[in-house]
């Protein structure tokens, strides 16, 4: 009997034979069957093909049985679909390339083969990623609506956050729905190539290509976030500007333009921290990243000047070479930020990730009846403010 929620289908647990027998039947027509089975489940679940053979395959039972595999591995394994070479044991990606060719509705987790091939293939470190600026991700089935916190009216004669006065009334926030929907975005693209170059070809020639493939994807996804974090929502507005050219006039020293200064971000910092709202973690763009990592570095010292002299030139009114600002604060990349400013905010309450369940599915069934290899990676993301009076941009812009 189909399994009508995940809750059904991690009961109804089976041997990966069993749950893959018509996969890797010869009857090509019945493996393409089973390859659209797979994937309108995983649809109908709002889960991913992956996720869908966690719950479905039992990795303890039957012939592969293990206890250190989760059903999805347990079911690359009995579908021979190595994903990366070991010559040791005399498994190589080509033996992939042939169980696609051969069981066409197998080619349903081509593009989680590929995905497992480059995690394993490359480490490289993405520069901008989203999970450096969201506070969580979340996964929701359909539309979303966008939320907002109200605070008790001070008429109420309720106590104070954080300290209620005996006989007072706990203070509480309520959490509302608006009448507005959270925006989703799809990010992605793909790669296509005929099975006549497949069969000359290991699987891991897509590597290098899937790889920029998700590079695109989280500047993508990034670009998108920092533009909610200064323009607000439909509930939050725009994120106040804070003028760094003000705040060096009032402490006393000269401002220069596009360029960080320590005293004058440290005065930004102490005022979002007097507020309640202390920054954790700034974004900027790739010029910002440069001037932020030039302020920590170890100056270069002429013969003669005295270090304390560089360092104050430098605006650290402090003889060490690399300062601490005691405030414990990440810098978030992102190509999109603007020039010559700052975005400050508290990662924990500020955005959040929502992702679509089973967004790439479609093309997944695609994949299956296609005369060629396909391979596409997609992911639907919206976003939204949690709170929004964490944000603060420091403009570093003005002319001197």
């Amino acid at each position: 009997m189909k399994p009508t929620n995940l809750l059904e289908l991690s009961r109804s647990r089976a041997p990966a034979e069993e749950v893959l027998a018509k996969l890797q039947s010869d009857n090509r027509g019945e493996s393409l069957q089973a390859g659209r089975d797979i994937v309108g489940l995983s649809k109908e679940l709002g889960i991913s093909a992956r996720d869908y053979l966690r719950l479905a395959v039992d990795p303890t039972r039957g012939e592969f049985g293990n206890t250190e595999l989760d059903g999805y591995q347990t079911a690359l394994m009995a579908l021979n679909l190595p994903v990366q070479d070991n010559f040791a044991q005399g498994v190589v990606l080509q033996a992939a390339a042939e169980t696609f060719q051969t069981f066409p509705g197998v080619r349903a987790l081509f593009p989680e083969v590929i995905d497992d091939i480059v995690h394993w293939k490359y480490r490289q470190v993405n520069f901008e990623t989203a999970a450096s600026i969201v506070s969580q991700t979340r996964t929701v089935n359909g539309v979303e609506m966008l939320t907002t916190v109200i605070d008790d009216s001070a008429d109420d004669a309720y106590g104070q956050w954080g300290q209620i006065a005996e006989g007072a009334r706990i203070p509480t926030r309520s959490i509302r729905g608006s009448q507005y929907s959270v925006n989703f975005f799809k990010f992605g693209g793909g790669y296509e190539w005929t099975y006549e170059f497949a069969r000359r070809a290991s699987l891991d020639i897509v590597a290098p290509y899937a790889q920029r493939l998700e590079t695109e994807i989280q500047r993508g996804q990034v670009g998108v976030v920092t533009n909610l974090l200064i323009n607000g929502d439909s509930v939050y507005g725009a994120a106040p500007v804070v003028s760094g050219k003000t705040i060096a006039g009032d402490i006393g020293i000269a401002h220069v333009r596009n360029k960080i200064n320590w005293e004058v971000m440290l005065k930004w910092l102490v005022s979002r921290a007097q507020a309640g709202v202390p920054i954790d973690t700034v974004v900027g763009n790739w010029d910002m990243w440069f001037e932020w990592k030039r302020m920590f570095a170890k100056p270069d010292i002429a013969a003669g000047v005295p270090q304390i002299e560089v360092m104050r030139a430098a605006g650290i009114n402090a003889a060490e070479a690399s300062p601490q600002l005691g405030f414990n604060i990440n810098f978030a990349l992102s190509s999109s930020a603007p020039a010559g400013k700052l975005i400050g905010f508290s990662k924990a309450d500020t955005v959040e990730e929502l992702v679509e369940t089973g967004s790439d599915i479609e093309e997944s069934q695609q994949a299956i009846e296609n005369q060629k290899v396909k391979y596409v990676k997609t992911k639907n993301s919206g976003y939204r403010l949690i709170y929004g009076d964490t944000r603060s941009i420091l403009d570093l812009s003005e002319a001197a």
